[in-house]
């Protein structure tokens, strides 16, 4: 585990916001897995597919249409049309939940929502709504959260409009998420982030990150958590 900075600022806050794929649910190996079976019946040739899978991989967070586009663009060298990005988006999910079974929450994870039940809590990810729906209907979810939103949405703008619902300011909420889009996103809608499962590049970025939310558990226990101030 990463050391944290020694500080007693308490770790108050009146808002979570938590991003879906890799921080609530531990479905990542599956997602790309079958990424990489979906551009198959396009490419045999498993260079290109490695390549495909590294386009999925650094655009994590970023809406199914758009990375779509950039596989065809930049693999294909031609466009795609908004129809056939449909049909594949359709074909995409079909493959990803005929594999449920494999998917679980995040270690931790339930236990933290109960641990911090009387906190507000926003699902905000950039995954289509309804995949995300369908999984948090899957694992009961709902009752934990008072507003659900998957893709496709800018992810700043709809932390900006929970942060004026609620009314609360900057410090007093924080976004969970695992890629550098996330924080990106939460330090452009100007409040505290925290890294879960983090990835590479989000761990070059100057915030406190977590392998799950039992070692999250276990930091709150033994000391106050402070997100260093830019």
């Amino acid at each position: 585990m990463r050391s944290r900075p020694d500080c007693s600022n308490s770790f108050e806050t009146k808002v979570m916001i938590f991003d879906f794929d890799g921080v609530i649910i531990d479905s990542m190996g599956v997602k790309i897995d079958e990424y990489s079976n979906l551009f198959s019946q396009f490419t045999k040739d498993e260079s290109t597919l490695n390549k495909i899978v590294g386009i999925y991989k650094n655009s994590i967070g970023v809406p199914r249409e758009t990375t779509f586009k950039k596989v065809f663009i930049e693999i294909f060298n031609k466009s795609i049309s908004n129809r056939e990005i449909r049909q594949l988006s359709q074909q995409y999910s079909q493959a990803i939940f005929s594999r449920l079974a494999e998917f679980k929450p995040l270690n931790g994870f339930l236990e933290y929502l109960t641990i911090h039940k009387k906190i507000n809590k926003y699902i905000i990810s950039g995954a289509p709504h309804s995949d995300i729906t369908c999984l948090v209907d899957k694992f009961k979810l709902l009752k934990h959260f008072k507003s659900v939103k998957g893709g496709p949405l800018v992810k700043k703008d709809e932390i900006i409009d929970v942060k004026i619902l609620e009314k609360v300011k900057g410090e007093e909420i924080i976004y969970f998420g695992d890629q550098k889009n996330d924080y990106i996103a939460a330090k452009a809608a100007e409040i505290r982030f925290v890294g879960i499962n983090a990835e590479c590049e989000l761990k070059k970025m100057q915030c406190s990150f977590f392998s799950d939310f039992h070692e999250l558990i276990n930091y709150e226990i033994t000391r106050d958590l402070c997100i260093p101030k830019e």
